[in-house]
């Protein structure tokens, strides 16, 4: 049968990459594995390397304000397990679900993470409701999956191989979905990537509760890091929040916000860091200024291990280790204890600076098969031959002197093809001149072009530089790329705490921009806020218009439940919306727009807001708000922060009201 085919130019290959892998396709990526000129027979070839969604590392392909995660899901009769890998920058993260609400609860996870590209396996009745809520939903791509894959034996071994710990010593004892989970992840990865990902250093496991709940419909409807029509993120609280200076920075922001914390002590630290930013200015300024320099150390790092890494990824990950000396100073001279222990943490890595910056040129080549990267001083070898290319090129121009005197032919040119080699050209009203030693090698139309012997020999040396040279930088570039995996450990640690001190100092800045303050978390049920605005649609008001502040008191015995009622317009939706966001501010440790605010812990932000159908699986307008209400109902518990817009509306006034006074008495 005929097969459709296209060719690309590899040296652009990357975009049309990119553009299959947007689309949901994978893309094996084949290479010869020998030497042309050493092979018999056929050359082997081999794929090096599978691109898929999930396992995408080209910056070029990447939103460096996002993580791109493969997950995996694993379902049994009663359990899950599910494992998150962002292999751009070696952070692996994995957890467990049980109970009625499990599946929910899964759903409400991949939510948090985004992930590209999915694999799920197990209990097949347990994942399909999975599998429809990642693909239309969220968008997710589906990995595939084959039932080996899902071997308890099979995955535990590469789990405990990957972390060099036993399943015991992660914490996973107990839970072989997870490992399951966890492995099968693993494995794709390493099938992919054709390597041993040495940058996958930690498991990252956690317990569901550690974080605050969102499900899917609180994260759309709060507009958290995109808006619900354009999908952006200027308008939503990420677009008003960050004001960070690296890449790493606003990933770990995202985090931040996808995953607020219920641990005050940890609150706390991130609250107190911000107060010390907030007050030194000076500090403030001149930590952001120096943070601007910092290149993406995550993503190079993996580029780097990954064997997709130019000599631009290295020199940059030199140029931002330049700043980090000052970094390390400035932050000496600070006291909270998150910045005190960033300062602990963080390391200069001079020596890799030294190392790079010896062995590169400060602007090398984006193609490492273009030569030049390799700084001159660097290897004996290599400054030989380049002086035999370069005194070689500087004969040639004396030779075409010396024969334009010895024969008088004023235009003749000594120039060079790739099948010719190189040659003298003597235009043909010239060639009566052209000595009887010269061998004629090609005819062109208006000249003749000859060689010599002398001409040859030249060109044997020149070229047998030229290509010893490539041979022997690309060796070179090789052993330093190897010499800098053993940074991988310092690297990593560098870059979480430089992406922690930049959120901290893009909330300080936010802070003292919109006139924030520092709330008061407490391990109560009071949710106390005086004269609180809305931090996004305040930013968008006209210049000199002023947002209406509102104070919101709730507790469990005075007042649990506020009714908000007015006219259309009045603000009741910016009121909902303000209350969760500034809870949702404050324990994720950022300084809130209010003029004081003490906030009791909330495990879990539901909402039900706007009008929608589902018309396509048979639901109404009031389907769908019936759903979203029965779903809060089951799963709030004593500390959850429920808001109900317009509740009951798809139906009659009388029935409308009936079903409000009825969830407001339950």
């Amino acid at each position: 049968d005929k097969v459709p085919m296209c060719g690309v130019p590899f040296h652009s290959s990357e975009s049309y990459i990119a553009r299959l892998v947007q689309k949901g396709y994978k893309v094996a990526i084949c290479e010869q594995m020998e030497d042309p000129a050493l092979a018999k027979g056929l050359v082997k070839r081999d794929i090096i390397r599978i691109v898929t969604p999930g396992t995408v590392t080209e910056s070029s392909m990447l939103d460096e304000s996002k993580n791109n995660y493969y997950a995996c899901v694993y379902a049994s009769e009663d359990r899950y397990g599910a494992a998150f890998c962002d292999i751009s920058t070696g952070s692996f993260n994995a957890t467990y679900f049980e109970g009625c609400d499990a599946q929910e609860a899964v759903c409400n996870e991949l939510g948090s993470f985004s992930p590209t590209e999915l694999l799920l396996g197990g209990n097949e009745e347990n994942i399909r409701e999975i599998r429809g809520v990642a693909t239309d939903r969220l968008g997710c791509c589906m990995g595939r999956s084959r039932e080996h894959q899902f071997d308890l034996s099979l995955c535990k071994a590469a789990v405990e191989s990957q972390f060099e710990k036993t399943q015991e010593a992660l914490g996973l004892s107990g839970h072989d979905e997870v490992v399951i989970a966890a492995g099968a992840l693993l494995c794709a990865l390493r099938d992919a990537q054709k390597n041993e990902l040495p940058h996958i250093r930690a498991l990252d496991f956690y317990v569901a509760g550690k974080f605050m709940g969102l499900d899917l419909t609180a994260r759309r409807n709060l507009e958290l890091t995109e808006t619900m029509r354009s999908k952006e993120k200027k308008g939503s609280l990420l677009g008003v929040l960050d004001q960070t200076k690296t890449a790493m920075g606003g990933r770990l922001l995202r985090s931040w916000m996808e995953r607020p914390l219920l641990s005050p002590s940890k609150i706390g630290r991130r609250l107190a860091a911000t107060q010390e930013l907030v007050d030194k200015t000076i500090d403030r300024e001149e930590l952001r200024l120096s943070l601007r320099e910092v290149s993406d150390y995550e993503r190079v790092m993996a580029r780097i291990v990954t064997g997709t890494a130019n000599c631009r990824d290295l020199v940059c990950l030199a140029q931002g280790a330049s700043t980090l000396p000052a970094i390390h100073d400035r932050l000496h001279t600070l006291t909270a204890p998150l910045l005190q222990e960033i300062y602990a943490q963080l390391d200069p890595l001079q020596d890799l600076k030294e190392l790079i910056e010896k062995t590169i040129v400060d602007e090398p080549p984006f193609v490492l098969r273009e030569g030049g990267m390799i700084r001159p001083g660097a290897n004996e070898e290599l400054d030989k031959l380049r002086e035999i290319q370069n005194g070689g090129t500087g004969m040639l121009t004396a030779i075409e002197a010396r024969e334009k005197e010895a024969t008088g032919i004023r235009n003749l040119r000594v120039g060079y093809n790739r099948v010719f080699g190189y040659y003298i050209e003597v235009r043909n009203v010239h060639k009566d001149k052209v000595p009887k030693e010269w061998i004629r090698k090609q005819t062109l139309v208006n000249a003749e072009r000859y060689i010599t012997q002398e001409l040859k020999e030249y060109e044997e040396k020149i070229l047998g530089a030229e290509d010893k040279i490539l041979v022997l930088e690309t060796q070179l570039y090789t052993n330093l790329v190897q010499a800098l995996t053993e940074f991988i450990p310092q690297i990593q640690v560098n870059a979480n705490q430089i992406a922690r001190l930049d959120c901290l100092l893009s909330f300080a800045n936010v802070a003292r921009e919109n006139n924030y303050i520092r709330p008061v978390i407490e391990d109560n049920d009071v949710l106390d806020i005086r004269q609180g605005r809305h931090p996004v649609i305040e930013k968008q008001l006209p210049i000199g218009e002023k947002y209406i502040a509102n104070n919101v008191m709730l507790d469990s015995s005075t007042q649990q439940i506020i009714i908000i009622t007015g006219p259309n317009m009045a603000g009741k939706s910016a009121l909902l919306r303000q209350t969760a966001l500034i809870t949702l501010m404050a324990q994720i440790g950022c300084f809130v727009p209010a003029e004081s605010a003490h906030i009791g812990l909330v495990d879990k932000i539901f909402t039900r807001v706007g009008a929608s159908d589902n018309i396509s699986v048979g639901e109404s307008t009031f389907m769908v708000e019936m759903n979203e209400a029965a779903d809060i109902l089951n799963n709030l518990s004593p500390r959850s922060l429920v808001l109900f817009d317009e509740l009951g509306r798809g139906t009659s006034t009388y029935d409308g009201i009936s079903i409000a006074w009825a969830i407001v008495e339950y």
